[in-house]
């Protein structure tokens, strides 16, 4: 059981802080890699909570590898995401406020596919984005990545 799962058996649905992760991914095209989540039915960027005893940088490997089948050893460090404006209710009723830290991949191997958190995986040109996910929204904002 992962740690998000575990502290939800003792907490409920109430508010908690999660820290974790979230990976901007750019193809050659300049496209931005985004998933089509199975839980929100929107589209976000990979990413995903931290374990116990995990680094940011260890949980940004770790998501982009479980999410995409993406490998990247090399990260860059864009920004970090908190505060009220991450808060986030998902449909099923689990209250967060997102402690996120945001990496690019600098380099990118492996072969893409999705994963039981992916009904799809495409890149999209920064000015023609679809559905995105309140959260991924708020992310791509911060960092300057959209207005």
């Amino acid at each position: 059981m992962g740690y998000i799962k575990s502290l939800r058996s003792i907490v409920g649905t109430r508010p908690i802080i999660a820290p974790g992760s979230a990976i901007i991914v750019m193809n050659e095209e300049n496209e931005l890699l985004l998933q089509l989540r199975s839980d929100t039915k929107d589209w976000g960027i990979p990413g995903g909570g931290m374990e116990l005893g995990d680094s940011f940088e260890e949980t940004a490997i770790k998501e982009l590898y479980e999410e995409t089948g993406l490998i990247t050893n090399q990260l860059e460090m864009l920004g970090v995401a908190s505060g009220k404006e991450f808060y986030y209710k998902f449909p099923h009723g689990d209250e967060i406020y997102n402690a996120t830290v945001i990496y690019k991949a600098v380099e990118i191997g492996g072969e893409m596919r999705k994963d039981e958190e992916s009904l799809e995986l495409a890149y999209f040109s920064l000015d023609s984005l679809p559905n995105l996910n309140y959260t991924t929204r708020k992310i791509l904002e911060k960092i300057g990545y959209i207005k």
